[in-house]
């Protein structure tokens, strides 16, 4: 079997290179089409898993027991994976853990029918790397997805949107709304949080080698049209889940790292480099001038926590959060004490100033490192 990953492994990558090939000549549908929504309540609670990596050599049943009791101990509103959720894996390992998670949050459901918990997946540069079609992940999560008010009805928990035939790059481009009352239109609803799932695609070949891929230009002004156009409330904040982090990121680890006193800007150990994209090319900018002030991303396995970059600036659109993501699994390379799960609490009534603060930080971004005892 190894033998037969090796022998494909090249062809799968060339594949997984061009995920996401619309954005030339594609269908242009509405922002209102990436639109999906959920009631948001004060405590309201995500929980991040990072980086599964489940594949065809994975012990699936532990894995996904894992990712089940993980839901059920965090009790979350909804669920975010920020990619790499596969890594050499088949079409049922991608059924089985949509499966899963659907299922725990029916159990959710179950045990709380006065809220909703729901699931959504962005992909990161391995999830294309299986015995599948490029667009197989997106069309198993489809299946568990509903019209907004119908999830319960139909037992379908993924808050998910994608179309194959749109002319943006990349396999996610949609967005959370979460609203005071999801019945209302949208010039009249209430948007407290915006959470937006996006595709940091995966390789791209640089002239020398294959590198990290960028977040592509048409996916940047969609993030910018959806602030403009998707509801007339501007007056929210914003938050992105993405998987490989901005060149950004490195400029925050030294802020951290250099600062005074470190936990002024910050929380959380980065034991990596920051591995970013081939080239800077805006990507951060754009989307900080499309209202989202959060980013969380996942990739580098030994790092985690948050950190406020340009904590010490006098300016609020200069700052942002920037997140890695809790390994939740023991595949591939890892360090043991850093196995875990990030749960972010939202509060009611928070000005994007009271969110990008440090104390922020340290009552509502929980970083658990306690998965290692999993497999002890």
């Amino acid at each position: 079997m190894k033998k037969r990953i090796a022998a494909c492994l090249s062809a799968v990558l060339l594949c997984g290179l061009c995920a996401g090939c619309g954005g030339n000549g594609g269908k242009a549908y509405s922002v209102h089409d990436y639109r999906t929504s959920m009631t948001f309540r004060d405590g309201f609670k995500i929980l991040q898993l990072a980086d599964l990596h489940l594949g065809i050599e994975s012990d699936l049943k532990k894995q996904l027991n894992l990712v089940t009791d993980t839901i059920q101990k965090t009790d979350p509103d909804l669920i975010v994976l920020t990619g790499d959720n596969f890594m050499y894996a088949s079409k049922a390992i991608v059924d089985n853990l949509m499966s899963t998670l659907n299922t725990a949050c029916k159990t959710q459901v179950e045990q709380h029918p006065d809220r909703l918990t729901k699931f959504a997946i962005t992909y990161g540069n391995h999830d294309n790397q299986g015995d599948y079609p490029r667009y197989y992940c997106n069309t198993a999560v489809k299946k568990y997805a509903a019209k907004d008010g119908e999830e319960v009805s139909q037992s379908k928990f993924a808050a998910f949107i994608d179309y194959e035939d749109d002319n943006l790059f990349g396999l996610t481009n949609y967005f959370i709304d979460l609203v005071d009352d999801r019945a209302k239109s949208t010039a009249d609803v209430d948007v407290k949080y915006r959470v937006h799932i996006l595709d940091s695609n995966t390789y791209t070949f640089t002239g020398v080698k294959y590198g990290y891929d960028v977040i592509r230009e048409e996916q940047l002004i969609h993030a910018q049209n959806i602030y403009q156009n998707a509801t007339a409330d501007k007056d929210y904040i914003g938050i992105c889940f993405y998987h490989i982090p901005f060149v950004e990121y490195a400029q925050a680890k030294l802020q951290y790292e250099n600062a005074e006193n470190p936990a002024l800007v910050g929380q959380g150990e980065w034991r990596e480099p920051v591995l970013y994209p081939y080239r800077n090319n805006g990507s951060y900018a754009m989307l900080r001038a499309a209202n989202i002030s959060a980013f969380i991303a996942g990739h580098n396995h030994r790092n985690y926590g948050d950190v406020i970059y340009n904590a010490q600036s006098a300016t609020l659109a200069d700052k942002a959060i920037f997140s890695f993501g809790v390994k939740s699994t023991n595949q591939l390379y890892h360090d043991t004490d850093m196995i875990g799960y990030k749960l972010i609490t939202l509060r009611e009534g928070m000005s994007e100033a009271e969110f990008l603060s440090v104390e922020n930080l340290n009552a509502n971004f929980e970083n658990v490192l306690n998965g290692g005892e999993y497999y002890a």
